[in-house]
This record gives C-alpha cells, sequence and structure tokens, in this order.
C-alpha cells in the first residue's frame, strides 16, 4: 500500500491503488487491477486482466493524473503496454516519490458519476453524489447528505440529482442505471466515514456505469488525525431554531420603502396582501405612511418580543448592526433581501462571512442573503420579493394563498408541525433531513 508522507497538518494522501483497496473493503466495486513496478511486470499484468487495459502512474503525490498526462486508455497488446509503461515512468518527477505502475481494465460506460465523503465542521461526516468525469466541477449537480445512511436515504440521495431522471434511466442503448447497487455505494462509504476517523475525505471520480452497474475506475483518499466534532442536535431543537422563520409572531420589515420597484416595498405590501396573522411592523428612517400604515423610525421602536422574524431589506453595509438592532427587539430569524454579497466578488464574500458571523454570535437563524423571500401558508405568510401589484391608497386585499383554508385550535397546531417538518424536510416519521439532522 503506497501512502504519501504525512504534511504539516497531520494529513497523508493515499495512492489511488491504496484508496481503492480501501474502497473494496466497504462494498465499493473496483475495477480488476494490478500494481507493478516495471514495463514487463505490467505487460504480464495486462495478459492476465485481459485487454484492453488502461496503464497509469500511481504514486503517494500524483493526484491529478489527468492533468499532467499520467494515463494511458485502451491499450490492446502486451507491446503498447510496454511501450506506455516506459512512457510514464520517464515523466514522474522526483517531488512524486515512490511510484510504481497500475494496470487495469478498460471500464467503458458512457456515463460517468462522482461519489465520496467528507468531514463538514458543522455536519460532521457526509456522502457526497454528483455527476462525474473531468467536467464534474463544471456542472456542479451534487448532493450531500449526513452518515451514515440507510439505503432509503441513499435512495432519496439518488433522487436529489437535477439530472437524475436524464442520467439514471435508460440511455442510447443502455440500461438504466442499477439505483440499488448505487444506493449499496453510498451506504458503504457512509459506513466508512463513521467507522474510520482518520479518513478525512474520500473522492471517487469516476464511477463509471456499465451494463448499469456503477464502478470506481479512480480515487482518492486522504487520511489525517480524528477531527472533534459537533454532537448531534435533536430534531426537536432543530424545529424549534427555525420556527421564528416559518411561525413568526411578528414581522419586522426593516427598510420598508413606498416605491413598487423595492424589495423593501414587495415584502412589506405581500404580507397584507395575503393576511400573514401576527403583526408586521414597516421601519424607515424617514417614518411617513406606506400603503395607509404608519412606519416606525427605528427597530429599536419595535415592542420587544412582538416579532420574532425580520426581512431585513437595508443596505449591505448597514446589515450587521441591524441583525443587532432586531436581535434587541427579540428577533429570532432573519431574511436578508440585500445583494453585495457572495455574487459581487471577494469583497462580497467577506462581508457575507461578517454577517454569517454576527447572526450566529446572535444566535439568530439566517436565511439568505440576496434570497427571493419566505412563504409559509399555515401563517398565510407570504413575504416572496417578486413585483407587486400595489394597491396605493388603500388597504391590501387580504387572500389565503393558494387557497389554504384557515384551521384552528388543536386542527392548526398539528398543521403547523406538519409544515414545518415538512418545509424542513422532514420524514414522515418526524425525522429531519440528513443534511439538517446532524447539526445546525
Amino acid at each position: 500500500m503506497i501512502a504519501g508522507p504525512m504534511r504539516a497538518d497531520g494529513e497523508r494522501t493515499l495512492s489511488e491503488h491504496a484508496s481503492k483497496a480501501l474502497l473494496a473493503g466497504y462494498g465499493v466495486p473496483v475495477a480488476r487491477e494490478a500494481l507493478v513496478a516495471d514495463a514487463e511486470a505490467a505487460a504480464r499484468a495486462a495478459a492476465e486482466i485481459g485487454f484492453p487495459v488502461v496503464v497509469k502512474l500511481c504514486g503517494d503525490a500524483v493526484a491529478h493524473k489527468t492533468e499532467r498526462s499520467l494515463v494511458r486508455l485502451s491499450i490492446a497488446d502486451a507491446a503498447g503496454v510496454r511501450a506506455a509503461a516506459r512512457e510514464l515512468l520517464a515523466l514522474r518527477r522526483p517531488e512524486d516519490g515512490e511510484v510504481a505502475l497500475l494496470v487495469a481494465e478498460m471500464v467503458r460506460g458512457r456515463r460517468e458519476l462522482i461519489a465520496g465523503v467528507v468531514r463538514d465542521p458543522q455536519f460532521g461526516p457526509c456522502v457526497m453524489l454528483g455527476l462525474g468525469g473531468i467536467l464534474a466541477e463544471a456542472i456542479g449537480d451534487v448532493v450531500f447528505a449526513a452518515a451514515p445512511l440507510s439505503a432509503t436515504e441513499a435512495r432519496r440521495m439518488i433522487g436529489g440529482l437535477r439530472a437524475a431522471r436524464a442520467v439514471l434511466e435508460a440511455l442510447r442503448g443502455e440500461p438504466a442505471v442499477d439505483r440499488d447497487a448505487l444506493a449499496a455505494i453510498l451506504v458503504g462509504l457512509g459506513r466508512l466515514v463513521v467507522e474510520r476517523a482518520d479518513v478525512r475525505s474520500v473522492d471517487v471520480n469516476p464511477l463509471i456505469v456499465r451494463d448499469g452497474k456503477p464502478i470506481a475506475v479512480d480515487a482518492l483518499a486522504i487520511l489525517g488525525p480524528p477531527v472533534p466534532e459537533l454532537p448531534p442536535r435533536p430534531a426537536t431543537d432543530v424545529l424549534t431554531r427555525f420556527r421564528p422563520l416559518f411561525h413568526p409572531c411578528g414581522v419586522i420589515v426593516a427598510g420598508a420603502s413606498s416605491h413598487p420597484g423595492k424589495f423593501g416595498f414587495a415584502a412589506f405590501h405581500n404580507l397584507l396582501r395575503f393576511g400573514f396573522r401576527g403583526a408586521v411592523y414597516p421601519v424607515n428612517r424617514d417614518g411617513g405612511e406606506i400603503l395607509g400604515r404608519p412606519c416606525l423610525r427605528s427597530v429599536a421602536e419595535v415592542p420587544a418580543d412582538k416579532a420574532d422574524l425580520a426581512f431585513v431589506c437595508t443596505p449591505p453595509a448597514a446589515n450587521v448592526e441591524m441583525l443587532r438592532a432586531c436581535a434587541e427587539r427579540g428577533v429570532r430569524a432573519a431574511f436578508v433581501a440585500s445583494g453585495g454579497y457572495g455574487e459581487a466578488g471577494e469583497e462580497g464574500r467577506a462581508r457575507e462571512r461578517e454577517l454569517v458571523r454576527m447572526a450566529d454570535a446572535l444566535g439568530i437563524v439566517l436565511a439568505g442573503p440576496n434570497g427571493q423571500g419566505v412563504i409559509s401558508t399555515p401563517e398565510s405568510l407570504c413575504g416572496a420579493l417578486s413585483p407587486a401589484r400595489a394597491h396605493l391608497g388603500r388597504e391590501p386585499e387580504r387572500q389565503h394563498p393558494l387557497g389554504v383554508p384557515e384551521l384552528r385550535g388543536a386542527d392548526r397546531r398539528r398543521r403547523e408541525q406538519g409544515d414545518l417538518d415538512r418545509q424542513l424536510g422532514a420524514d414522515g416519521d418526524g425525522r429531519l433531513p440528513d443534511v439538517l439532522r446532524g447539526r445546525s
């Protein structure tokens, strides 16, 4: 087994061959292969595996073989294997350290997937699945779930791919992807990352689909000292934490505006028009009236503990202090409509990190920034930021969105809990979705 030297952070990489050996121990199908030292041994291994074959340079520091042209595909005979082996050995660099030749069967298939595991500082060990191959990063069609996984959770992951139907169904004469086999791979990856605390991450790219069965043809595992993880948070705690976002007692619209083209108008208008059941507090530093409602000049004028959700429609430079002011009035959730954050380059990303840090410090659930609104039908809460047709000069019409009837008493409370479960993706038994179940 080839393993890289330990870095300053304690991490070390496993070679492709060692990475796939690790995966095979957890039920991940891998291509038939052999690790050899020279061209003649490579030719003998190829004859045993069966032509055509692939020959690669394999070593502890050889992580991106395609970029360095360290892979030879579809070699049809022993002479070709010898020539490829000599070429690859001639391309090794001093920084590659100890290297060998990896001879593997040529796995053919039109569809490629990517899978793996990672340890997230918030969510802990997670399993990943996505469209794979050399364009994996460009396409970005990936889903994550907290480990360990059940077979049902793994199948749900598979269905979560945006291109699931187009890629996993029968395609151009090839059978549909065996979803049970793919789910078994994801379950195995989840078991691996839970049982092996020294595994920091695993990248399986690609998983080539042959005759409907996914097969790992390349992999990279990174090991390191175990990382302390946050303790799991009970589902009830997470549901309680998110309740103000979907079932607020009152809403502050910070940056309310009389201009129909502004987010501060759209949010305020829609909250009134669709009959939000709680109190709505428009805040505009100039005071005045909007849609016949008097505006407060400051969040500090909002009665304490009468609003636990804020729609923040103020400029990004003001939003950190706006969150602080809202928290002082009892706000526990905030939707930030403002742009100028992560989409605006490094300066915007730094501003976004500062906003998140402040929300975390204040105990505020943060949605956004630069979002499109919040809708919660049980509360008749429509905070969508789509352009609103103004009812200027008169009270906006009160409507039940989507024809949802009003519920009262115990029926309404049961509806609220079920709706919150669904909004957060909880299963029928009340379990939260994988990404929320572990940490928050």
